[in-house]
């Protein structure tokens, strides 16, 4: 019951507020139109009228020229209207896709020309569409248009929104919103541009205020409100709101126990329902008769404008068939000839294919070669480098231990800390393209003090500036926190990388390294490090080159170095989210800069890495050593006896199963790579025993492939030396049985 949009002399609905009419003998004119304003205004009239009669053919026939035209002559308010009558149509014959096809299209007009009146108009409508079908794309758009609406006109724009609104609700059984919506319908038939409609909005909205009423339980009042609607009806009101004003009074006088009113008010209720049924039925047949002529006028249009369309189409081809087969003959001569021409060069082509393909064949096959070279020997130079590295940084870690070598301490720190400096450089050189790897940019993050640790890289490059006659200044901020909590490793290769540069090319000058906190928040703080030197300072033209891998400037090349620090500089503060800054002068100096954000650390977690308590756990524990190099086999028993473990030394793989077979260790630290048998070998014979001991492989190889081939034979870690003790005291304390 819902009230349909439009606008002329008369405000109608189908269905809904008026009556239908009596048919009219006048009809809909034909095209061509030459009317003047006034005269397609009466042609509004004549489309209401045809569709008040249920002739909607007419409708589909005629509105679609009728509405061109008033768009011609610019009577977009009368083009809105045609075309409400024109979706009306189509909703009643059941095409609501059209409905709303031809209303969606009318708001990119709406959109396209700022029309206001339209942009209401045409939400209305699509609320219309959809109000039996889909009420929540109704509300959507009866919203919409209350929104456009909001200059506080109270046209007939919005009583019909509230109006029909209030219905929806009504049907939801949302009595609340159903009485606001109501209530603006209410108030707004007291305005004065109103009043020539009041009377016709009165009974139906008193019938919709019964319902909201019945809803409520609020059966008297419904009562009043259903008998005032059925005292102010009127003939051309629509007989479904004088339905509805019956079946709240039956529905309240049962709920009031009113029985003897009860009969009065079904005779007349079925009275109604009787007559709408046999007027529905009339409307359905001649629904179905204009269903009939509306599709039987869309095939006749279909199969007129299919043969216009056959004939012109046959006319075209019967004109271009002469010129396809020129065409194409002329195309056929062009295409033999080019196919020989491509014939002709392809095999020359294939020749030089076959020729140029040899060539990557045995070129892929040296570069293959070339790898497999290359891979060999850095796995061989890793092992020659870090074996005496891991006898020099074992060793000064024993001494570092032993009480009665505490006066040497600064020169054991030194010396480690140089050995540990080598290492890095050695792992720079061989493992520069790891850092793009997954494995490369994982963060290793540890408590560290940040003053214990620049004081130490302070003091391995004492040695190197006194030689060069250089004042190194260390200058901390004092409010940065004690412990910090980050990749300890990596910030200290950044900060050795270009305190080294720095140290290597000033002579008889000054290098002046500052740490500044710029933010801390209690949890995280952001430093800033810089490294700043007086020596001879960059050329700008070289300034980018020395960025570059394996690359030195002319002038510094007999100062020595791989080439390599500032490559791997800028590689480790990617990953450490960072960037390095360069302000450098020939003739006066250079600066190195870079901002780190930093966690702040635990001072305790910082001491207690590894419990004492698990550690004693581990005394008088016995493990056989199996190493092939002497030094490697003293500085594991150093180690060892630090913490008061027993041990056995085996020389190879084969020593070591026969020591297996004829006593039981706690753990056995495996060397790989020995002569008569490797570890992997004695491994896997130390297995098939059944024995299950530990085994902890001990190696200086770092290749990429090495847990894969390590772990697939009943090791159960691995170790890379150089290692610090407590990585090895965690690992066994981890195995501990």
């Amino acid at each position: 019951m819902r009230l349909f949009l439009f606008y002329a002399v008369l405000l109608s609905s189908s269905h809904s507020l008026f009556a239908q009419k009596e048919p009219s003998k006048r009809r809909l004119p034909d095209p061509p139109y030459n009317f003047s304003v006034q005269e397609l205004d009466s042609v509004l009239e004549l489309a209401y009228e045809s569709y008040f009669e249920g002739n909607y053919v007419s409708i589909l026939q005629k509105a679609p020229d009728l509405i061109d035209y008033a768009e011609e002559i610019d009577e977009l308010q009368i083009k809105t209207r045609l075309r409400a009558v024109l979706g009306n149509a189509f909703i009643q014959l059941g095409d609501r896709e059209n409905a709303a096809a031809l209303y969606k299209e009318a708001l990119k007009e709406a959109a396209q020309r700022k029309d206001t009146f339209q942009f209401v108009n045409t939400y209305i409508n699509l609320g219309n569409t959809y109000f039996d079908t889909d009420e929540d794309l109704a509300i959507n758009y009866y919203t919409k248009a209350l929104e456009l609406g909001k200059n506080g006109s109270r046209d007939p724009h919005y009583i019909i929104i509230h109006h029909n609104l209030a219905e929806i609700y009504v049907k939801r059984d949302q009595p609340g919103k159903a009485q606001f919506h109501l209530d603006n319908v209410i108030s707004a038939l007291d305005d004065p541009s109103i009043t020539n409609r009041k009377e016709q909005f009165i009974p139906t909205s008193q019938s919709i205020q019964g319902s909201i009423y019945l809803i409520q339980e609020l059966y008297y009042r419904s009562i009043e409100s259903s008998l005032q609607a059925l005292e102010n009806d009127r003939d051309d009101i629509d007989e479904s709101y004088r339905i509805l004003a019956y079946k709240n009074l039956l529905t309240a006088y049962e709920k009031t126990r009113q029985f003897e009113l009860l009969s009065d008010v079904h005779k007349v209720y079925d009275s109604l329902i009787t007559n709408r049924y046999e007027n529905e039925k009339i409307r359905q047949q001649q629904l179905a008769n204009s269903k009939y002529k509306a599709d039987r006028y869309r095939q006749e249009l279909v199969n007129s404008e299919f043969e216009t369309k056959l004939m012109k189409q046959q006319t075209e081809q019967d004109e271009t068939l002469i010129w396809t087969f020129a065409i194409l003959g002329l195309l056929l001569l062009i295409l033999i000839s080019t196919l020989l021409y491509t014939r002709e060069k392809r095999n020359k082509l294939l020749k030089i294919l076959q020729i140029k393909n040899a060539q990557y064949l045995e070129a892929k096959d040296q570069s293959e070669k070339l790898a497999q070279k290359n891979t060999k020997f850095l796995s061989t130079i890793s092992h020659e480098l870090r074996t005496p590295l891991y006898g020099i940084i074992g060793l000064s870690s024993v001494f570092l231990n032993d009480k009665e070598l505490d006066k040497y301490d600064e020169e054991f720190n030194s010396l480690k800390f140089s050995a540990d400096y080598l290492l890095s450089l050695v792992n720079d050189i061989l493992n520069i393209n790891k850092f793009e790897s997954e494995k490369g940019r994982k963060l290793q993050e540890e408590h560290f003090n940040l003053s214990l640790l620049m004081n130490s890289i302070v003091q391995s490059f004492q040695f190197l500036n006194q030689k060069n006659n250089n004042t190194l200044t260390l200058q901390i901020d004092p409010r940065i926190p004690e412990v910090l909590y980050g990749d300890k490793t990596k910030l200290s290769q950044v900060i050795m990388n270009l305190l080294s540069n720095a140290s290597k090319f000033t002579l008889d000058g000054s290098i002046t390294i500052t740490v500044d906190q710029k933010t801390n928040d209690g949890k995280n703080t952001t430093l800033s490090f810089a490294v700043e030197d007086t020596g001879r300072g960059i050329e700008e033209s070289n300034q980018k080159e020395v960025f570059e891998e394996f690359t030195q400037v002319p002038a510094t090349i007999s100062e020595g170095g791989t080439g390599l620090g500032l490559p791997i500089v800028n590689k480790l503060l990617k990953i450490l989210n960072s960037q390095l800054e360069m302000d450098s002068t020939y003739g006066i100096g250079t600066t190195f800069s870079f901002v780190l954000p930093l966690k702040i650390g635990s001072k305790q977690e910082m001491e207690s890495t590894i419990n004492d308590r698990d550690i004693k756990k581990l005394d008088h524990k016995k493990l056989l050593i199996v190493d092939d190099n002497k030094i490697n086999q003293l500085v594991t028993q150093k180690v060892l006896e630090q913490y008061h473990l027993d041990h056995d030394t085996a020389n190879n793989g084969q020593e070591a199963v026969d020591m297996v077979k004829a006593n039981s260790y706690d753990y056995i630290l495996m060397d790989i790579n020995m002569p008569v048998m490797n570890g992997i070998d004695a491994t896997i014979e130390i297995r098939n025993l059944g024995i299950e001991t530990p085994i902890i492989a001990l190696t200086a190889a770092d290749d990429l492939n090495l847990e894969r081939d390590i772990y697939g034979h009943g090791i159960n870690s691995i170790l890379v030396k150089p290692y610090h003790t407590e990585q090895l005291l965690a690992l066994l304390i981890n195995h501990m049985s």
